[in-house]
């Protein structure tokens, strides 16, 4: 949620959507409270085989992305790739959080795998795999072990995220980053926002590896 209102602010000559597809929907609930209701999509995916929103949220995004100066953001929920390969397919970056601890890399490390294996078959660069990892000591300077999980395969680390306290305290009656500004997590977001501004949505990952 902050994330996409940090990006939404940066980005004011783009047109912006969130799309939902968590079934638990906490986050466009939470940020109704803040956005309008027409740059918000509930469109929930779960484990079993959804094809009728599949297709739908699949629709949308070709329909839509015609335009270069729409963006979209997809909230999903965690586990494995599953039919959501199919919306993976189109998109330009996946952001795949992960604490250092072994219990977090290790699915974490999983997925990635899965999702490097698909885009192999498929002769694809895309989707642009960004690790964030969180929950990060503040005095953490040590990244060797998650650069060793990923060193095979094309994979960006991007800045942490260490203060998830202020999240937990401002989780109910969400105000967006009004709530957060003069905080440390404001700051460790917007870096984060402008990684991806400077190398996701300035097609610099995409010169890159040639996509």
């Amino acid at each position: 949620m902050f994330l996409y209102e940090m990006i939404r602010s940066k980005l004011s000559h783009y047109s912006t959507m969130l799309i939902d597809t968590d079934p638990q929907m906490t986050t466009s609930t939470m940020i109704r409270q803040t956005l309008p209701d027409n740059e918000i999509k509930q469109m929930p995916i779960g484990d079993r085989y959804d094809g009728v929103t599949l297709s739908s949220l699949d629709g949308l995004i070709k329909n839509t992305l015609i335009n270069e100066n729409n963006l979209f953001f997809i909230d999903s929920g965690a586990g494995r790739i599953g039919n959501m390969w199919q919306i993976l397919s189109i998109i330009d970056a996946i952001i795949v959080p992960t604490s250092l601890s072994w219990t977090d890399l290790r699915p974490t490390l999983e997925f990635i795998h899965e999702l490097d294996e698909r885009k192999q078959d498929f002769n694809s660069n895309l989707p642009h795999i960004i690790v964030v990892p969180n929950r990060v000591s503040p005095h953490q300077r040590d990244y060797s072990l998650l650069n060793d999980f990923v060193k095979d395969i094309n994979v960006i680390v991007a800045p942490p995220i260490s203060d998830y306290a202020i999240v937990r305290n401002k989780s109910h009656g969400y105000r967006g980053l009004r709530d957060i500004e003069g905080t440390k997590f404001y700051l460790e977001i917007e870096r984060l926002a402008n990684f991806l501004v400077s190398h996701v949505l300035s097609g610099e990952l995409d010169r890159i590896y040639g996509t």
